[in-house]
């Protein structure tokens, strides 16, 4: 079987960059899926007194009180968010080796992506949340990497610059799974316009 693989001007390898898209995306979905479950068994034991969680596997031992291992399982904006910050990563990762430069020699996505756009003769108009909506993705990535889920002021100039108004210094940032697919969505299609798509048959 023959493949013809789309790899733009750099050395990308297009199949790995989706198939580790793929593995991110049935992590999301198979996590989301078992913490649902973990809470509704919890959640439907009638205990009158404080229970204690305590399990031993080959990884180790866990010992936590159950209403804390609930509010664990109940975090779904944390699962969402390392779930953001991998893809963005993995987009960044595949820009980096699309370019065939040097991490280091990178800005923001207002520089990486504005590069891996015009490398196949794209724009941010052809993107269809724009610059704006990518640099939405870079800030909220950000400030849950850097573990203030917070809007700092750099955060806030890049917003403004890109023409986005609706965020301020101080401001809370948060994260549901709907606006995780469009933050995805976003990096996908910009990944797509650059070239970097999955092998067709020939």
């Amino acid at each position: 079987m023959v493949w013809d693989t789309v790899l733009g001007i750099g050395a990308v390898d297009a199949e790995a960059v989706w198939d580790e898209w793929l593995r991110i995306t049935r992590f999301l979905e198979a996590a989301r899926l078992a913490f649902a479950r973990e809470a509704e068994l919890w959640t439907s034991l009638e205990t009158v007194e404080p229970v204690t969680l305590d399990v031993t596997t080959s990884k180790g031992r866990y010992r936590v009180d159950v209403a804390d291992h609930l509010t664990a399982v109940q975090d779904d904006e944390t699962l969402l968010a390392s779930v953001l910050i991998h893809t963005y990563a993995l987009a960044e990762s595949a820009a980096v080796d699309h370019l065939s430069i040097g991490a280091r020699d990178l800005g923001g996505i207002e520089d990486w992506g504005d590069r891996l756009l015009a490398s196949e003769n794209r724009s941010w108009r052809d993107l269809q949340d724009g610059l704006a909506g990518a640099v939405e993705v870079a800030v909220v990535r950000n400030a849950f990497a850097h573990g203030q889920r917070t809007i700092d002021a750099s955060g806030e100039r890049r917003l403004r610059a890109a023409g986005v108004s609706s965020w301020s210094a101080g401001d809370s940032v948060s994260l549901t799974y709907d606006q995780l697919q469009v933050y995805r969505r976003c990096l996908r299609h910009m990944l797509g316009l650059a070239g970097i798509r999955r092998a067709t048959r020939t």
